[in-house]
């Protein structure tokens, strides 16, 4: 079970494809949304985001996660 602060961040980094922008948007320093990110996909089992040179793209699971984190928000 994820919590609201980690879904929360996961819909940011979907939305601006950049972890230092999602955490401002959460309010939490780049290194904590890291670190939270790193924790949700230990969870999950599976990376979340693929890491591009222009930024974060979700992966199919990642994709599935937004999908369940938007509904559940």
């Amino acid at each position: 079970m994820l919590k609201p602060a980690q879904l929360r961040l996961i819909q940011q980094i979907a939305e601006h494809g950049q972890l230092q922008l999602a955490a401002e948007c959460v309010g939490m320093t780049q290194p904590a949304a890291s670190r939270m990110l790193a924790e949700v996909e230990r969870l999950v089992g599976a990376p979340l985001f693929l890491r591009q040179p222009k930024g974060l793209e979700p992966t199919e699971i990642g994709q599935t996660v937004l999908r369940r984190a938007n509904v559940i928000l």
